[in-house]
């Protein structure tokens, strides 16, 4: 086999794999186990790591093609521009798509950090209010009107 039908053959089973992960968490996300897929998603995972690997590798080599067809305008035809600006416009895409996404993972970072805080500061509020005397004079059920029923 010839050595770009071997990168040929890879780059589309690498594109494939990270594109068909992209719609598998999408699906998911959608569906029974947002929750999951939301706190597994507000981390910088391997798939991430991957996709931004095949966008510089893909930019990497438009621009090598951009030189290339630069170098010998000749050699090429015209709709090999056409062909390069595509790619750049699905590089772009892609590139915003990953920075959209990274976006997303800064925010759920943020919302974790201050519903973290939010809890220290209720456990520290907890933690006087039971050095409090006052405190425990208060009942320490709720009203069993404004109690929520347990479910099995």
């Amino acid at each position: 086999m010839e050595l770009y039908t071997i990168l040929a053959v890879a780059a589309a089973i690498v594109a494939l794999f990270v594109t068909g992960f992209g719609v598998f968490a999408a699906y998911m996300a959608f569906g029974s186990r947002r929750d999951a897929v939301r706190k597994a998603l507000g981390r910088w995972t391997v798939f991430d790591y991957l996709i931004l690997g095949v966008f510089l590798i893909g930019t990497l080599f438009l621009l090598a093609d951009v030189v290339g067809v630069m170098k010998d305008r000749d050699a090429y035809p015209y709709y090999h521009y056409g062909y390069l600006l595509s790619g750049f416009v699905y590089n772009a895409l892609a590139g915003i798509f990953l920075f959209v996404r990274l976006g997303m993972t800064f925010r759920l970072l943020g919302e974790r950090e201050a519903a973290a805080a939010e809890a220290a500061a209720g456990a520290a509020e907890a933690g006087a209010a039971a050095t409090d005397p006052a405190a425990s004079a208060a009942p320490a059920l709720p009203d069993e009107n404004e109690r929520e029923p347990h479910q099995a």
